[in-house]
């Protein structure tokens, strides 16, 4: 049998990654896989669904 690419072997690793996280209850598990077969993850046990602490007026540029 040949070699997986680092595609297939990315996409098996982000595949089991998600299937434990949910199983272990985390609130959030998002991953990316890069062509060149790299992975970024981004989990995490709370939810991103909060308002931002920031205002329109604090985010002005200059003076």
């Amino acid at each position: 049998m040949a070699n997986p690419s680092p595609q297939t072997i990315a996409r098996k690793t982000m595949t089991a990654l998600m299937r434990e996280a949910r199983l272990a209850g985390w609130a959030r598990v998002k991953g990316e896989i890069k062509p060149d077969g790299s992975v970024t993850v981004d989990a995490g046990m709370n939810s991103t669904d909060y308002a931002d602490d920031f205002l329109n007026s604090d985010l002005r540029m200059g003076k």
